[in-house]
């Protein structure tokens, strides 16, 4: 269940990106396969990252907190929708301060990591 979650994860991600650079890509470029595989999700890292900057908002099992919203009940997909939205830099809430500062700083890999950890780590 894991691995297709990962899977539907990074297959999202790189289906987005791949969407809109599809228009300036050439063909040759398209057909690319993306470095992150599913198997390179890693819930090490993503469990580190979200009890250092995760859990102090959004709860020990991601449940919510105050103002801040229930992760656990997200599809991975959206997950990423949104940490990619903070890390451009974009508001888009409340809080988004606080996000913006803990998503710059995150790499593909770490955003995929983070939405499969947070939407099977504590079902």
């Amino acid at each position: 269940m894991l691995r297709i979650y990962a899977l539907a994860v990074i297959t999202g991600f790189y289906g987005s990106v791949a969407s809109a650079e599809s228009h300036a890509a050439t063909e040759a470029e398209q057909t690319e396969t993306p470095a992150v595989m599913a198997e390179d999700v890693d819930l090490d890292a993503a469990k580190s990252i979200f009890t250092r900057s995760c859990r102090g908002c959004h709860g020990n099992k991601a449940q919510g907190v105050a103002s801040y919203p229930k992760l656990s009940d997200k599809t991975p997909e959206y997950i990423v929708e949104k940490l990619e939205t903070y890390r451009a830099g974009e508001r888009i809430g409340p809080n988004s301060v606080l996000m913006i500062q803990n998503a710059k700083g995150l790499s593909d890999l770490e955003i995929a990591s983070l939405a499969v950890y947070v939407t099977t780590a504590f079902e």
